[in-house]
């Protein structure tokens, strides 16, 4: 009995302490890089192409007729991408959009890419960014306390019996780096071009401000694994549903893999990924956005893949040609485990429960924040 008090007691005083770096299933920041990674260079691309597309199409068809031989006709423009060099970097702060229980403060981060055509449908795209988040409803929670080897919370046999331990206040700030580089290929199927963009993704992060490392449960055995760092193959197809003086639309599907497994994932298949955009320009500076999407998430954490719908919305600005500010809410919650959010319950392995012995299991998350961007760049974009 005393054994079980003790357990119990360490238990409750340590949580905090064991659950610091630990983070949530719950991850909108692949989709936020790929939003600028991916589909803002795409979305450029689509622009150039359909600008230069109207431009053929409003060449006269009878202008040999009406104009006397020898008159100096107007050349047919092929799309193409954006050329030359284009870059963009900015500086970003978030917030919390709901009571996340504790938060430490998010940490500010920093957004770099660049594009360099090679040629007319051949461009090479690369950015890094760093997207901090909170996932909701992870701190503050009582939950059910387990011994390795016995039955759970809840029975009258002596030695079985735990109780319930509060998961504590737990830092869950998540600031996630991600580096991306595609390829991006030009095709016009008649009237409707398209981007194929094959692409590599390298993904760690920074939990609580420590490192990504975390014992969890798994079969009922601990495991220790990194929950946020993984890489990825991905080969995203663009194309443009909506082109008007006023709004622009893409949908993009994408194969993903990761390129090797990691943690306690258990296959390796190809599963498809779903995003979509659509933009009002307001006036030449101010562009209204929404991007809805189903994100894979395959973490370290995820046996099997986790599908996230998110939502991606806000504003963006332009001060001049080459300055901007931008505003965007993220959301997004995982479909896995819809019953519960955060800590499902806490294991000790062995008494007398020290920190490191003591294993939770996750439930889903939901991030929702709003981050606030501030950058220069060049322009990439025609208007239409």
């Amino acid at each position: 009995m005393m054994r079980r008090l003790s357990a119990a007691a360490c238990a409750l005083v340590c949580a905090a302490a064991v659950f610091a770096p630990l983070s949530a299933s719950a991850d909108v920041s692949e989709a936020s890089a790929l939003s600028s990674g991916l589909l803002a260079p795409a979305n450029a691309s689509l622009k150039r192409a359909l600008h230069d597309l109207k431009d053929t199409s409003d060449v006269p068809q009878d202008v040999a007729q009406a104009n006397p031989p020898g008159t100096p006709q107007r050349p047919l423009r092929k799309p193409g991408l954006p050329p030359g060099f284009t870059y963009n970097v900015d500086v970003s702060f978030a917030y919390p959009l709901s009571n996340v229980g504790f938060n430490a403060g998010d940490p500010g981060g920093v957004d770099a890419g660049f594009g360099y055509a090679f040629s007319r449908t051949q461009r090479l795209t690369a950015g890094y960014y760093e997207i901090q988040q909170v996932p909701v409803g992870f701190s503050n929670v009582n939950v059910p306390l387990y011994l390795q080897g016995f039955s759970g919370p809840g029975t009258n046999l002596p030695g079985t019996s735990l109780g319930t331990a509060n998961s504590g206040v737990v830092d869950v700030t998540t600031k996630d780096k991600i580096f991306q580089i595609g390829l991006q290929n030009l095709f016009t199927l008649g009237p409707l071009p398209i981007v194929i963009t094959p692409s590599y993704l390298t993904h760690t992060a920074k939990i609580g401000g420590h490192d990504d490392f975390a014992t969890v449960e798994f079969n009922g055995f601990p495991v220790r694994v990194r929950q946020r760092t993984e890489q990825e193959y991905l080969l995203p197809v663009t194309l443009p549903f909506l082109a008007t003086p006023r709004m622009f639309g893409t949908m993009t599907v994408a194969a993903q893999w990761l390129v090797h497994p990691a943690g306690i994932n258990q296959t390796n298949h190809a599963q498809t990924f779903l995003l979509g955009y659509l933009e009002y320009r307001a006036n030449r500076a101010t562009t209204f956005f929404f991007q809805p999407s189903r994100l894979v998430q395959y973490n370290p954490v995820d046996p099997y893949p986790e599908y996230t719908p998110s939502f991606i919305y806000g504003l963006s600005h332009h001060f001049t040609k080459q300055t901007f500010v931008q505003m965007t809410v993220l959301e997004g919650g995982a479909t896995n485990f819809n019953h519960q959010w955060g800590i499902v319950s806490l294991t000790c392995q062995r008494l007398p429960c020290a920190p490191s012995q003591v294993a939770p299991q996750l439930a889903g998350l939901h991030a929702a924040e709003v981050q606030v961007q501030f950058g220069i760049g060049s322009p990439t974009v025609i208007p239409l």
